[in-house]
């Protein structure tokens, strides 16, 4: 009889190619709450990628793995962040060093496995009426810059911020799982461009939706990693 029977547990979701992804977020949801799944379903903090329709059969594929402050800095001294292409954190994918401030403004370089330079991203400091913004190099290519809608578009960008933070509000959502609890600020749209070209979408700094195939998946990840959070306070003590 089917009644009674236990239900065989889903099989663990497979870790996906990182360098041709085009849309990620930073979590540990892997299956969100469905009308069949009535619990989430998590596992390592990593990369992710969504797969699938959302509602019946969506994953969050992951492509790479986070380290937490202390396996970063036993698996690779002098890094910030670092993301390892397996969960048992053993192949070394990519590495945030230490951030140099100069002048305000913070450049933190991104490293291959083999410590070779994979680019920089730098956090220009904002000022009273304006955010910070953000700058990517990228060697071989044009200078990407990171800024709100309003700040490269003017008051003619504020249907697409809209139209963006709707998208994201739903990836949000299924992130959550449909748990509850009260609802999250929300994130800073940013268009990153060099020129007339849009090379990236972000909704703060774990929401990604990448427009160019030349870009580099490990500076995305990187800027992730980083967070778009407030102005560090220059006045605080530090130690």
């Amino acid at each position: 009889m089917a009644i009674g029977r236990k239900k065989e547990p889903e099989p663990p979701v497979e870790t996906v190619p990182w360098a041709d992804v085009n849309r990620f977020v930073v979590g540990t949801l892997e299956r969100p709450v469905t009308k069949k799944r009535h619990q989430a379903v998590r596992g390592e903090r990593a990369v992710r990628v969504p797969r699938g329709r959302k509602g019946y059969d969506q994953v969050f594929a992951p492509c790479a793995y986070t380290a937490d402050a202390e396996e970063t800095a036993a698996r690779v001294p002098g890094a910030a962040f670092a993301l390892f292409e397996d969960a048992a954190l053993e192949r070394l994918l990519c590495s945030v060093g230490v951030p140099e401030e100069e002048n305000g403004v913070r450049a933190y370089p991104v490293r291959d496995a083999y410590g070779a330079e994979v680019g920089t991203v730098r956090r220009l400091p904002g000022g009273v009426l304006r955010r910070h913004t953000w700058r990517v190099a990228q060697p071989g290519r044009p200078e990407i810059t990171g800024a709100g809608e309003l700040a490269q578009h003017g008051l003619a960008g504020k249907a697409f911020t809209v139209g963006l933070s709707a998208t994201f509000a739903l990836l949000d959502s299924a992130m959550r799982g449909g748990e509850g609890g009260p609802a999250k600020k929300k994130p800073r749209p940013l268009i990153w461009s060099t020129g007339e070209e849009t090379v990236m979408h972000s909704a703060g700094s774990k929401e990604m939706t990448l427009r160019a195939d030349w870009f580099d998946r490990r500076l995305a990840f990187a800027f992730a990693l980083i967070g778009d959070g407030p102005e560090p306070d220059r006045g605080a003590a530090t130690g």
